[in-house]
């Protein structure tokens, strides 16, 4: 039985809680409200009254679709993806695991080394470019650093596919100042310890990453975040 079957207040109702979303965001919600409706209302043939009693329950359409926003993209949102070229790649290909986690884990492990051997060495093995000593702060930092990131990246490939891109869009976005203010207690200690060079190295980061922001992903990155479909 469809809604237009059950009632037109029932119709009406899920034509206007619905009007903001694309197709598929609309036929799951009109199947999840029909399905809140029916069961609301006594076992048989529900008549026009008890499907309006029901309705009221669910609370007014503007509400129910205000609150809707929240879990799902709506057309206009979709719009945008589709035109942002990277975006289009993501919902295409989707956010995909490129490898296995022990192959992940073995490229952490090599990354973590060799840069430690770039910035401080290894006992009995001098430092490739830096002038450091040794010190098991170095390759702490950089493992928690790589680990940090690969949760992220984590989290994102468990969200619905446009979440998914939406967050995809923004870790790129970010990436880089990220790494580079994880990274300066490592590689420039020193500038730790001076504020303005901090501010001044910081500030700079995140201004690049400002102005190329894509600014429909950082609209979006809330609702991304809550896991919207």
């Amino acid at each position: 039985m469809t809604p237009a079957d059950l009632s037109a207040d029932l119709a009406a109702y899920l034509d206007e809680v619905t009007a903001p979303f694309p197709e598929d965001s609309a036929a799951r919600i009109r199947a999840d409200l029909t399905g809140h409706v029916l069961e609301a209302v006594a076992p048989g043939e529900p008549d026009a009254a008890a499907i309006r009693e029901a309705l009221a329950a669910l609370g007014p359409a503007a509400e129910v679709r205000a609150a809707l926003e929240g879990q799902f993209f709506t057309r206009a949102d979709v719009a945008w993806l589709e035109r942002d070229g990277q975006m289009r790649r993501l919902l295409t290909d989707g956010v995909k695991q490129r490898m296995p986690l022990w192959r992940r884990a073995l490229w952490g492990v090599g990354a973590v080394a060799l840069l430690t051997w770039l910035v401080c060495g290894w006992p009995g093995l001098p430092a490739l470019l830096g002038s450091r000593n040794f010190t098991w702060v170095v390759p702490v930092l950089l493992a928690l650093e790589l680990a940090l990131l690969e949760g992220v990246q984590q989290l994102i490939r468990r969200q619905p596919v446009r979440s998914a891109a939406v967050l995809r869009r923004m870790y790129g976005t970010l990436f880089a100042p990220l790494g580079f203010a994880l990274s300066l207690p490592v590689f420039a200690p020193s500038v730790v310890t001076e504020p303005l060079l901090l501010a001044a190295a910081l500030g700079g980061s995140l201004l690049g990453a400002y102005l190329k922001r894509p600014r429909e992903a950082l609209t979006l990155a809330g609702k991304a975040w809550r896991g919207a479909r």
